[in-house]
């Protein structure tokens, strides 16, 4: 089992990079590296939508989150699913009318002032070392699953996504997703399929009686309130900020082709949250795994060995690609907002290409060291946007839907924010449904700032 899945990881991670080198033409210049020339249609967003979730914490976290909480770990991924009705219906059509590269374009432009922009640039780069973290960390389970050193693991992994992420920018990233995504989509369908043909409700009913597992197996809401909304509303949120997404939108042909393809992913996504929680709940019957190495310690063990070895290769490939929409999406607010949009305006292009390779390094050790420390994936995702959410959902909405708003105001709903998530994260200050609770204050500091600062928008 191990040598096959050895040899068909080496051959896919090879075909990943040969579909990369193909589109290397669309990141000549930093800005096609971005953003694909906006040349994307509908099957490469979908691609980069579902991809940006399917590897890490929709299917390895939340077979995990099966595997500890029953059917209820779905609501993460439902939740991933979710954000993206919510960016077809709210900023989706605006922000590629608009043309912006990162948000940090608009709040430049709302505010009149570079410090907003700064605020969002740095929080959106510190957030994406922690989803970097995910992403790392399920490798790293993947490799214990195979009954290898996790942390060998998880240095592999990020020194070939460093080399990996240097070919061919954006498209590379969204084309890889979509041959991933088919892929994993397939085998977790085949999969799920498997384990209820070989009796695995029973399974998993009789540990239940048995008191093997807890009675809330089968329910789909047994945590409490404040949990649930964890797992759902911070990603909901976040998506209104999020880099990834802004550049997805911008990468499509059309507003309506980036539309299409993100409600698509949301009709893909929905039926697929269901069925990593089967397998975590599966693994916890069969097997007593109760953590994230649930998904691959099932694969391994009860699927035919070439299936496993190319679903095992997908899902460390998707996990390779998400990771590379990140480090495309940091380059974005690192060099195209502070660098070029603050420091130097007349940057070269090549120039600032060779700079990613050495953002991309900083980042990605950062990104180690984090994901060395964290055992939960859906928790640090959950924490990192609802982290984000606190910082950059204010200003950028109330920027659009308000016009007192100020730039002080703005900055100081951030910084209120950040405060809160940080006085909660460190127990000095615990709050309640602790994942939103932030944004009612922020809201709060940004409309009186802004009330007792009107006078910058008679001077802007």
């Amino acid at each position: 089992m191990i040598t096959t899945i050895i040899i068909v990881m080496a051959i896919y991670f090879l075909a990943m990079i040969g579909i990369g080198w193909m589109g290397r033409k669309n990141a000549d210049s930093f800005n096609s590296y971005l953003n694909t020339g906006r040349k994307a249609g509908v099957l490469l967003i979908m691609g980069g939508a579902i991809g940006g979730h399917i590897g890490n914490g929709f299917v390895v976290g939340g077979a995990g989150s099966g595997a500890e909480m029953g059917i209820s770990g779905i609501w993460y991924g439902v939740g991933c699913a979710l954000s993206y009705v919510v960016l077809s219906f709210t900023i989706n059509d605006y922000i590629y009318k608009k043309g912006y590269m990162s948000l940090a374009d608009f709040l430049q432009e709302r505010y009149g002032d570079k410090i907003t922009s700064l605020v969002y640039s740095v929080t959106t780069a510190l957030c994406f070392v922690g989803n970097m973290a995910a992403q790392i960390m399920a490798g790293r389970a993947l490799f214990v699953s195979l009954g290898l050193n996790g942390t060998v693991g998880a240095v592999v992994i990020t020194v070939v996504v460093v080399l990996y992420s240097q070919i061919s920018g954006l498209w590379g990233a969204f084309a890889t997703s979509v041959v991933q995504t088919a892929i994993i989509m397939i085998g977790l369908i085949g999969t799920t399929v498997l384990l209820i043909a070989n009796g695995g409700i029973g399974l998993i009913q009789e540990a239940v009686a048995s008191g093997a597992l807890p009675d809330t197996m089968f329910k789909l809401i047994p945590m409490d309130g404040a949990t649930f909304v964890m797992l759902i509303v911070p990603t909901c949120l976040a998506i209104l900020t999020d880099q990834c997404a802004l550049q997805r939108i911008n990468s499509a042909k059309s507003a309506r082709t980036s539309k299409v393809a993100h409600l698509l992913s949301f009709v893909c996504m929905i039926p697929l949250a269901i069925m990593p929680a089967f397998v975590g709940m599966y693994a916890a019957a069969k097997y007593g795994i109760r953590d994230s190495a649930a998904f691959f310690t099932v694969i391994l063990n009860a699927l035919p060995p070439l299936f496993c070895a190319i679903l095992v290769a997908a899902v460390a490939a998707a996990v390779m690609s998400s990771i590379d929409c990140l480090f495309l999406g940091t380059s974005a607010v690192v060099f195209h907002d502070i660098y070029k949009g603050m420091i130097n305006p007349d940057a070269d292009e090549e120039k600032l290409l060779k700079m990613t390779v050495w953002l991309n390094i900083i980042q990605a050790s950062f990104a180690l060291i984090v994901a060395l420390n964290f055992t939960n994936i859906v928790n640090l995702l959950s924490s990192t946007y609802s982290f984000f959410a606190a910082s950059c959902l204010v200003p950028f909405v109330g920027g659009v839907l308000w016009k007192k708003g100020t730039k002080t105001g703005a900055v100081a709903s951030s910084l209120c924010g950040v405060a809160l998530v940080i006085l909660n994260g460190t127990g000095i200050l615990p709050l309640p449904y602790a994942s939103v609770f932030p944004i009612l204050p922020a809201v709060i500091v940004y409309v009186v700032v802004s009330l007792c600062t009107q006078k910058e928008l008679k001077t802007a």
